[in-house]
């Protein structure tokens, strides 16, 4: 998980929390769920270059990950 200092927008999204983090050739992305039932990523953590780029790869691992549960 990113440490709380270093999260720079959280967003909630299917029951996951999405967290981003500045990082120095882009964002680093943490993808967590909220819920004990939920499906854990096998990839938790990626790096993407633009923030917008981030939350759409995010929420496109999390319906992956939801289809195959």
């Amino acid at each position: 998980m990113l440490g709380p200092s270093e999260a720079k927008r959280k967003e909630s999204y299917r029951g996951y929390q999405v967290e981003l983090a500045r990082a120095p050739a882009g964002w680093l992305v943490g993808v967590y769920p909220r819920h004990a039932d939920l499906p854990i990523l096998s990839r938790s953590d990626f790096f993407a270059r633009d923030e917008d780029g981030a939350i759409d790869q995010a929420r496109k691992r999390i319906d992956w990950v939801l289809l195959d549960a």
